[in-house]
């Protein structure tokens, strides 16, 4: 933990901003503009990386989504609004020896954010939902065996912060509150909880 915080400093302290315009010394923006595209990515595996690069350790993970399996993305409608989505679509069929194993996961989901803030600091807020579902089946020598199927569906309220640390870059983290309802066959579920209690953190690059 103390080494993912040197690194934050670090990147922030060697990054070269005029934080009253928002543009670097060479004049570029920092800020993302209107009709800008974003992806997310976890930013431990990134930090861990070149924390690496000045110690002996190890642990140079590699770097993954926001959210696993899912592609995450934002499109700035305007400087300070911005519309989110998530998408997941995996298909996976296997064959070892008489043994076929199928399965299907998708996930869609989508929302809304609207920024406020001054200079490389910027607040944000919004709310977004999604729907789940999955689904398999195992077949053995030609007999199928078929897995429990889930639909399931959240919304969730967000608050979350992100600093530029370089031109179109930013590091954030973001917490949420919602409701989650799932159903597995007979079987369901509710829950209405929060979110990222272990403060994950993530990297988003505007293009």
């Amino acid at each position: 933990m103390k080494k993912l915080f040197l690194m934050i400093a670090l990147t922030l302290g060697v990054t070269a901003m005029n934080a009253q315009d928002c543009k670097t010394k060479n004049g570029t923006p920092v800020l993302p503009e209107a009709g800008e595209f974003s992806i997310g990515i976890d930013a431990v595996p990134v930090l861990n990386y070149f924390g690496n690069l000045f110690t002996e350790a190890g642990n140079t993970a590699a770097v993954g989504y926001q959210q696993a399996n899912t592609i995450t993305g934002t499109y700035m409608k305007t400087a300070n609004l911005a519309y989110r989505g998530k998408l997941r679509i995996g298909l996976n069929n296997s064959s070892v020896d008489s043994v076929d194993t199928q399965s299907t996961n998708i996930t869609v989901g989508g929302g809304i954010m609207k920024y406020r803030g001054k200079g490389r600091l910027q607040g944000y807020y919004g709310a977004e939902a999604g729907v789940n579902t999955s689904s398999g089946s195992v077949s053995v020598s030609g007999t199928e065996t078929k897995a429990p199927s889930t639909l399931g569906f959240y919304g969730r309220g967000f608050i979350g912060a992100q600093y530029f640390v370089a031109p179109k870059v930013s590091i954030g983290t973001e917490y949420g509150w919602g409701p989650a309802f799932n159903k597995t066959d007979d079987n369901s579920s509710f829950s209405l909880d929060v979110d990222n209690m272990g403060g994950a953190i993530y990297l988003s690059l505007f293009f």
